[in-house]
């Protein structure tokens, strides 16, 4: 049996077991800093071992590891440094959904002299967008298409029966992970000029984008394209950009929570007896709480009426409540009123979708945009469809590699990976995820 190793049992993971526990052939051992939650994924199942690992112990994880077949990857990215060095002591290949991180990319030289494959970006997004822009891109090529640009848009939030509060937005994935990366600086490409947006901004540039029969959506840059551009052999004078979709009035929101300091997450408070409404009163250098709204108004220079002040109230920023611990930051208030109140409930449902578009040039002169458009829903008494979106791609490239059918070593993602993205997406299709491919004459 393949002894496969998922180090982490985050909300991504009983997906991911599910895959391998449901076939013949495998051993999982999950290994988690919480034991509990590994247990709960066993579920007391066969073939499965529940391990529980403490601060970062790398003698206890190189136990684990050098008994693995393949180690999937599912912790925070500064933990997986450590993961990382454990598979090349006993050159174990390693996979994770996460964007390529800087510290293992530093690492080149040593996984390419054990000849072990580090595979990354392989979860929604990133990762199935990277698949259905290669399979795109493919077709246009073998028709003689020259590739003009690449819009590829991503996006994880509640469906559209289960949009029921006026964020916009609803966690069904790790909340910290939501607000580091909505402070992570993104670039796209225009004509061949790269239009670079600091994190502070993000939220100051979105725009609209309309996805036929499904709705129009707020969009903001996700992460810097440039890496991308050579393995997707876009010439230098491509337009290239990703984004995030998220319902209209998410970007605003995100924008003046952020402008009265809530995102701060470095600097940590005393609270002990604070109520949400005397912290508020804080950040606007408020004397008192009276007139609270007009004060917050003023700060943030918008009306009292404004949309942002009732969702603050609505937040409960302004209640009247001590904050249930005595220490902490911005953000660890923000979020303890944002998990409070944009949970989803029985019965509710998150959705995916993932679209690209590009325009392509043929013989002629002639003008196409191609179109691959991916929209699911999760099981509201199940599985989200974020975290499978996040589990399944992982899961079976993990396979594909310990199997031998893929062979590649290195650094790797899956635009540079040609090889892995048609066997992946023709095994998601009997999940359910499957892109709607077509296209249209521009000229």
């Amino acid at each position: 049996m393949k002894n496969i190793v998922i180090i982490g049992a985050g909300l991504m993971v009983k997906p991911m077991a599910d895959y391998f526990l449901n076939k013949e052939g495998f051993k999982l051992v999950l290994v988690a800093r919480t034991l509990d939650k590994a247990i709960k994924i066993k579920a007391n199942r066969p073939h499965c071992e529940a391990l529980e690992w403490l601060d970062n112990n790398t003698e206890q994880l190189d136990n684990i590891i050098k008994d693995a077949d393949i180690v999937i990857s599912m912790v925070p990215k500064s933990v997986h440094i450590i993961v990382v060095k454990s598979c090349l002591k006993f050159k174990k290949n390693m996979i994770t959904a996460s964007y390529e991180v800087p510290e293992i990319m530093a690492l080149k030289d040593e996984v390419e002299k054990q000849g072990i494959l580090i595979l990354n970006e392989l979860g929604e997004v990133p990762g199935m967008d990277h698949l259905g822009t290669q399979m795109l891109l493919e077709q246009i090529r073998e028709e003689g298409g020259h590739v003009i640009s690449i819009n590829s848009y991503g996006s994880g939030i509640p469906a559209f029966e289960s949009n029921n509060n006026p964020m916009g937005y609803k966690f069904s994935w790790d909340p910290v992970t939501v607000f580091a990366a909505a402070q992570t600086a993104g670039a796209y490409i225009i004509n061949g000029e790269k239009i670079h947006i600091p994190g502070d901004k993000l939220f100051e540039h979105f725009w609209f984008v309309e996805i036929d029969d499904i709705g129009t959506f707020e969009t903001y840059p996700n992460k810097d394209v440039q890496k991308y551009i050579e393995p997707f052999g876009l010439d230098e004078h491509a337009s290239f950009y990703r984004g995030l979709l998220r319902y209209s009035g998410y970007c605003n929101n995100m924008r003046y929570l952020e402008a009265l300091g809530l995102f701060e997450s470095n600097k940590t408070k005393y609270l002990k007896d604070t109520t949400f409404l005397q912290f508020t009163s804080d950040l606007v250098n408020a004397g008192s709480s009276q007139g609270i709204e007009q004060r917050i108004a003023e700060y943030l220079k918008v009306d009292v009426k404004s949309d942002i002040i009732h969702r603050i109230e609505w937040l409960g920023l302004l209640d009247d409540e001590i904050i249930p611990f005595d220490e902490g930051s911005n953000l660890d208030v923000l979020l303890n009123r944002m998990l409070k109140k944009m949970k989803y409930a029985p019965g509710e449902k998150d959705m995916i979708i993932v679209h690209i578009e590009i325009i392509a040039e043929f013989e002629h002169g002639k003008k196409e945009k191609r179109i691959a458009t991916m929209l699911v829903k999760g099981d509201p008494y199940g599985d989200t469809a974020m975290s499978r979106a996040v589990a399944l791609p992982t899961a079976i490239s993990a396979r594909l590699v310990v199997e031998g059918k893929i062979k590649a070593s290195g650094l790797r993602m899956p635009p540079n990976l040609p090889e892995l993205y048609k066997p992946v997406l023709e095994e998601l299709k009997e999940y359910g995820y499957a892109f709607q491919v077509k296209k249209s004459s521009l000229s």
